[in-house]
């Protein structure tokens, strides 16, 4: 700040001092071509000793003007030179009151009343129009119609220049006054915009996703370190981006130029996540999801685009390891159950059996072909992780679901002594997908038991009025605390109460059975009180998706 100031006084007086000179040196000069003009046509007038005598009073005070350091001295001492001037043309004029001479005083009177405002105009007038009139009065010239504009007409004039000097001088000074202030302004507004833009760059370099800013005519503009890193670009070059080389999603297509995420924002496309697969390095590839979007101007004017690119290699690496892993456990699985099966319906093949086994293994086919199609789901769920689930959708008799549920899950009840009761279980037929929705109730109900206290009770019921139909799953278990029945249909979580108990889970059924619901567009929803048990309701339209 005070180097900046100093920069500014100096450069003020510096302006100060090559003002006087200036204007001291125009004075001097017309001077010298007036002495000169006199020579050439009235030599006789020239070589008056009153007008050599003005002449050499203005050239010395203009050698002075030079030499003299004005800044060093009080401002009102610079008003000396103009009237100095005044009395020079003064002695000129008394030299030879007809040359015209008095003309000069107008150049002293532009400087005073520019320079000093109204004092200075008043000062200029009335020396001039005193030493005018004291001209006349020394030389006793008679006051002809000839000598009237010199009289009279000259200090009048003289006043006119004086008050067109000091208006002049005023708006000069007031639009000096309103530039400084707009350029102060400006200069402010500029800091503030060099600012933020220092802080934009500061936070586009500590994200660890790639950003780039494309101009209306398509080349970049701005780049974060990140887009720098990821694709090996010096900062300086972001347009180096345009000759890049990836792949598709496939990791083998090489995309042509047109193709590159980088050109196809240049060009003013719009696209979210699209995978294409860059060179890291040796043999390896880089998985890169890029999005793009058009920048518009306040006039609705397309004004470039962003380009946001995020390296998910790590992502879509541990999605294949997912998959692989799901569908070759999945498939393990398959073989076994297919070896139980056979071995049950050969069992149920024996005409001497009990009805109590014959039952029991009837139990056990049904639950194992239930385990089979949830194979077959999970594998073609690794096959089609992005896909969203299919129904197979037709007449469904919830009564008999819930009746089906409850015999399928009744040794767990038995070994908790648990008391599981049907209240109502109407023939209520639904388009519903038999599959889902069993695995839906099968869920609530192992949960009603699971986290229920031993020798409790729990009740089941079916009803429907309408387009509309019900399943209600009531305990009498240990409750869901308040603070997390928001959470409890994220995947894998689990309250706390629960985490410290014996009780195993994944956190993953209340999920599941909550996306099947909404996906026949019903709704699943719970009440809970902590200690006094849980109540779940399912509610399903009649005719379908669609019909809610």
């Amino acid at each position: 700040m005070g180097g900046t100031g100093d920069t500014t006084r100096g450069s003020a007086l510096a302006t100060l001092d090559r003002s006087v000179i200036l204007s001291q040196l125009l004075f001097g000069a017309v001077v010298v071509v007036f002495v000169f003009t006199l020579l050439v046509f009235v030599p006789e007038s020239a070589s008056r000793p009153l007008m050599l005598a003005g002449a050499a009073v203005a050239f010395v005070v203009t050698g002075l003007s030079v030499v003299i350091p004005w800044h060093r001295l009080p401002r009102d001492v610079v008003m000396l030179v103009p009237i100095v001037d005044i009395v020079a043309v003064g002695l000129m004029r008394l030299g030879d009151p007809a040359a015209g001479v008095g003309l000069l005083w107008v150049f002293p009177t532009l400087w005073l009343a520019s320079y000093f405002g109204l004092r200075g105009a008043v000062i200029a007038v009335s020396s001039s129009a005193g030493l005018v009139w004291l001209t006349e009065i020394i030389t006793g010239r008679a006051l002809t119609v000839g000598s009237i504009p010199g009289v009279v007409l000259l200090p009048m004039a003289l006043l006119f220049v004086a008050t067109s000097a000091v208006l002049t001088s005023r708006r000069t000074n007031a639009q000096r006054v309103l530039l400084r202030t707009q350029a102060g302004q400006v200069e402010r507004a500029l800091r503030r915009a060099n600012r933020q833009e220092s802080l934009i760059a500061e936070v586009l370099n500590a994200v660890d996703f790639g950003v780039v800013r494309l101009d209306r005519e398509g080349h970049g503009a701005v780049m974060n370190t990140a887009y720098a890193r990821l694709y090996r670009l010096d900062m300086a070059v972001p347009d180096a981006a345009r000759l890049g080389v990836a792949f598709a999603e496939d990791r083998v297509t090489p995309l042509t130029r047109d193709e590159l995420p980088f050109n196809r924002a240049a060009r003013g496309d719009e696209f979210d996540n699209v995978i294409t697969w860059i060179p890291r390095g040796g043999a390896e590839l880089a998985a890169v999801a890029v999005t793009s979007r058009r920048l518009y101007d306040d006039d609705n004017e397309p004004d470039g685009s962003v380009l946001v690119a995020r390296d998910v290699t790590a992502e879509l690496l541990a999605v294949r390891a997912r998959d692989d892993l799901v569908a070759s456990v999945s498939h393990e699985l398959r073989t076994p159950m297919t070896s139980v099966l056979g071995f049950v319906d050969l069992s149920l093949d024996e005409p001497d059996l009990p009805s109590g086994v014959r039952r029991n293994l009837e139990i056990m086919e049904r639950n194992g072909e239930r385990m089979l199609q949830l194979i077959a789901s999970i594998l073609q769920s690794a096959r089609q992780a992005d896909a969203p689930s299919q129904l197979e959708l037709g007449d469904t008799d919830l009564g008999s679901i819930v009746l089906e549920s409850v015999e399928s899950l009744r040794p767990r009840s038995d070994e908790r002594a648990l008391t599981v009761t049907v209240t109502t279980a109407e023939h209520v037929i639904v388009r519903a997908d038999h599959f889902r929705i069993r695995q839906v109730v099968d869920n609530v109900l192992s949960n009603a038991i699971k986290y229920n206290h031993t020798g409790g009770e729990v009740t089941l019921g079916v009803t429907a009025e309408e387009d509309t139909a019900w399943i209600v799953v009531r305990d009498g278990g240990i409750g869901i605390p308040e603070a997390e029945l928001p959470r409890v249909f994220d995947r894998f979580f689990r309250s706390e109460s629960v985490r410290q108990g014996s009780v195993h889970g994944s956190g993953l059924g209340l999920g599941i059975a909550r996306d099947f619901v909404e996906l026949h567009g019903g709704r699943l929803s719970i009440d809970s009180e902590e200690g006094r048990g849980t109540t779940v309701i399912i509610t399903l339209p009649v005719s379908g998706p669609g019909a809610a």
